[in-house]
């Protein structure tokens, strides 16, 4: 199978599709984390949930993938710093009901 041409090709056309994918969705997050999410919209808050989502699932497919378990370690660290990253400020997003005075 490594030696098929074709199979190399294909191979080749799902990883660079997939690296053009990530390059965008990066930026994409980059925007939104840069414009919207630091301004406090609810929307980029729930948005945000994409990232450890999305990490998660990419890691326990590669995990399924190679069974090493140097990728949990890995998704737990990026999993650990984008919950911060959403929970430190949810005051901010979600500010709750201020007692009358």
């Amino acid at each position: 199978m490594a030696s098929d041409p074709k199979f190399a090709t294909y191979l080749t056309t799902i990883l660079v599709d997939d690296g053009i994918s990530g390059v965008g969705l990066a930026v994409f997050g980059m925007t939104v984390s840069f414009t919207s999410y630091r301004k406090g919209a609810k929307w980029a808050w729930y948005l945000s949930w994409s990232n450890p989502i999305g990490i998660l699932t990419a890691q326990l497919n590669m995990y399924a993938l190679t069974g090493s378990t140097l990728v949990i370690v890995l998704a737990a660290v990026f999993i650990g710093a984008c919950l911060l990253g959403l929970f430190l400020p949810y005051r901010q997003f979600f500010p709750g009901e201020r007692p009358a005075s």
